[in-house]
């Protein structure tokens, strides 16, 4: 079974607007409210694959319980701890000329309540797979993401992060399966600028040394790269299309790409999918569709390995 992690779930409210100005009115041209954060955006893209995972995390509030309610709607499979203080966010995301995000505060995590977390991390079991995604909130212990891996007795568990800075180089001491930085974020913690493919590929293999035995490094119009556990290092184009909302497509990414390697596909075909799993996202205004994701695989040109 495939878990994801949500630590400071979201209700995200998106609008689309044709210009958005500061001190003046503004009006729609689109609204649409979806359950959010990274680790629920993986459960939703890859249930809409057709693979089962399970959502863990936090929720609170009347916002939580509406956020779980849009859940099971869509058959999303989940297991949260209800948090006693607080209330689970609304944040909303700006689309118009730039994307703009205003992103609120979670519910206070008590040590009890972070303890059950834990406990649930401990009950994996031999072919489950742990997806740790976003940056955790102030409230929670900066290594909390270590912490979880900890708490992970089986060690064929494999461990999935999609975070960034201090909390990616924490993990990474724990040799984790996959992780997915953005080219930002690798230069964040290589320390050094991201200007060339070489010099992205040099930086993905630092972090294999470092500890991950798969980097992917999402490259936004640019694709993807991956330093693999097969020993290449495989690049990938997107295919053509416009950008319409890049909310969720590092998520969708790394969904293409557990999905393909739950069916023990190569690297190079991981990487493909999880490219078109990530623009069938950002060129639609809702998350990954099945059908435009094949409809893109089949145009998104073949990895190339570099090395």
């Amino acid at each position: 079974m495939i878990y994801t992690v949500t630590l400071s779930p979201a209700l995200d409210y998106l609008v689309w607007l044709d210009h958005f100005e500061t001190g003046e009115l503004n009006r729609t041209k689109r609204t649409a409210f979806r359950a959010g954060g990274k680790g629920i955006n993986v459960s939703v893209v890859l249930t809409r694959l057709g693979y089962q995972s399970i959502c863990l995390g936090f929720t609170a509030g009347f916002v939580g319980n509406e956020l779980i309610r849009m859940l099971d709607e869509e058959g999303i499979r989940h297991d949260f701890i209800q948090a006693a203080d607080g209330c689970t966010r609304i944040n909303v995301k700006i689309k118009s000329d730039t994307e703009s995000e205003i992103n609120a505060d979670g519910p206070r995590i008590s040590e009890q309540e972070l303890e059950k977390l834990k406990n649930q991390a401990a009950g994996l079991q031999k072919g489950d797979v742990l997806i740790l995604s976003g940056n955790p909130p102030k409230s929670m212990p900066p290594d909390i993401y270590s912490l979880l891996i900890d708490a992970v007795t089986d060690e064929n568990v494999r461990i999935v992060v999609d975070t960034s800075g201090k909390n990616l180089l924490s993990a990474l001491e724990k040799r984790p399966y996959l992780i997915k930085p953005n080219k930002a974020e690798l230069e964040e913690v290589i320390g050094s600028k991201m200007d060339s493919t070489d010099r992205i590929a040099a930086g993905a293999r630092k972090l294999q040394q470092m500890g991950a035995e798969n980097v992917l490094v999402s490259l936004g119009p640019d694709g993807a790269l991956i330093a693999a556990d097969d020993g290449h290092v495989y690049v990938c184009a997107v295919p053509e299309g416009n950008l319409i909302d890049s909310t969720g497509a590092g998520d969708s990414m790394v969904a293409g790409f557990m999905a393909k390697d739950a069916a023990h596909a190569g690297r190079d075909e991981c990487l493909r999918f999880a490219v078109a799993c990530g623009c069938a996202s950002a060129y639609s205004y809702e998350l990954l569709e099945p059908e435009e994701a094949n409809r893109l695989y089949e145009k998104t040109p073949d990895a190339v390995s570099l090395y």
